[in-house]
């Protein structure tokens, strides 16, 4: 049996050769790769965070060195509203130091599969560095995601895309530059930290969704644009970690600013739904699909701006009522600028939606969970079929 050297670790069982030189061949490089060479004990800095209400904000160093590939690729020619426009200081320094890697091979894959729909784009970044440790390689203290993975281009895929990024931390010194731009960050988990005001957004979520969750996570990014991802990782126990990943909503003066408290609270509400939701809507995929018809009445602007398919409609549908709900909770002035919001973006069965909640409130001995509730508040699209 012979072996092989890719990424300076040595590979001799047959199917894994056979798997790992596939995947270098659709993966467009040439055949003869250049030197690349992992050293096995790399660790990626710690975090810069800062607690809040049982919150965690701030910088995580393997989103940040995702958005960083993201920013030196062709990603932000294809998904400019995704990625951060200004011309500040950070990110002269993030192009000054990384431009010249722009050509390395992880750079490459990311712009493979970004450009491909349904693949490496939108949340699936951020998400899928959050499957990985401080080595950048698959944590496996959490279940699979199937889902999250494929995104990748499955689980080889994903391997080879970890062990470039890992030579591309090296050779690039990430960690020297993370670490040069701590008090940056610093500064960013402060103000938001500041703006979020004194509401206990976790204790509100888990009283009314009847679940507790692992933790709760504000990942920033100063180089996405004005945009949140509703990110998770499910645990053995069937308990999440659960993260908004979020670009600032402005930079003035080379400062990222977050948003105000108002932002903050409905984004933190909306994006920490999404691991609650989504996993109920897929859970009863098989019924959600044959009434899924009422996709057309949908109106246009909600097809374009809040959801692109049946399931997504479902979930964005169903979050924006319960925001809007715990919007009312806060002041019938809130509670109307929520409806009016949303009803502008097209959730067009807001009323129905918000008459089921309604009901879950009023009934929690009979529902004690949002889970128990989920078929109910599902009749409110399939009556409309």
């Amino acid at each position: 049996m012979f072996s092989f050297s890719v990424f300076g670790e040595i590979y001799n069982h047959p199917d894994t050769m056979k798997r790992l030189l596939i995947i270098l061949i659709l993966s467009g490089f040439p055949f003869t790769l250049p030197a690349i060479t992992v050293t096995t004990d790399f660790r990626l800095p710690e975090p810069v965070t800062l607690d809040h209400n049982r919150i965690t904000v701030g910088v995580f160093p393997q989103v940040e060195l995702i958005s960083i590939v993201q920013t030196i690729s062709k990603y932000p020619q294809t998904f400019a509203f995704l990625m951060a426009k200004d011309s500040s200081e950070y990110r002269m320094d993030a192009a000054r130091h990384f431009g010249p890697y722009s050509d390395h091979p992880a750079v490459r894959m990311l712009d493979r599969l970004s450009l491909q729909p349904g693949m490496l784009n939108f949340s699936a970044p951020s998400n899928i560095m959050l499957l990985a440790d401080e080595s950048l390689r698959l944590r496996s203290d959490i279940e699979t995601d199937e889902f999250v993975i494929s995104r990748a281009g499955g689980p080889d895929s994903l391997m080879v895309f970890l062990e470039l990024l890992r030579d591309f931390a090296v050779k690039s010194s990430f960690t020297e530059f993370f670490c040069e731009h701590r008090e940056f960050y610093l500064a960013m988990a402060e103000q938001t930290v500041n703006s979020m005001g004194t509401v206990n957004y976790i204790g509100e979520l888990e009283d009314f969704y009847g679940r507790s969750q692992r933790s709760y996570n504000i990942v920033l990014v100063y180089l996405y644009g004005p945009v949140g991802f509703g990110n998770s990782l499910l645990h053995a126990d069937q308990k999440r970690d659960i993260y908004n990943t979020m670009g600032p909503r402005s930079v003035k003066d080379g400062q990222p600013f977050f948003g105000d408290e108002e932002y903050l609270r409905y984004m933190i509400r909306h994006e920490f739904s999404h691991p609650y939701i989504n996993p109920l809507t897929e859970s009863y995929w098989d019924l959600i699909r044959d009434f899924a018809a009422g996709y057309e009445l949908i109106p246009e602007v909600a097809r374009k701006n809040v959801c692109g398919d049946w399931q997504e409609c479902i979930n964005e549908f169903m979050i924006r009522a319960i925001t809007t709900h715990l919007a009312y909770n806060d002041s019938e002035e809130a509670g109307n600028k929520a409806y009016a919001r949303e009803k502008s973006r097209g959730v067009n069965c807001l009323d129905e939606l918000l008459k089921n909640i309604r009901l879950y409130e009023s009934e929690r001995d009979t529902f004690p969970t949002f889970d128990s509730f989920y078929p109910t508040i599902l009749k409110v699209f399939q009556d409309r079929d």
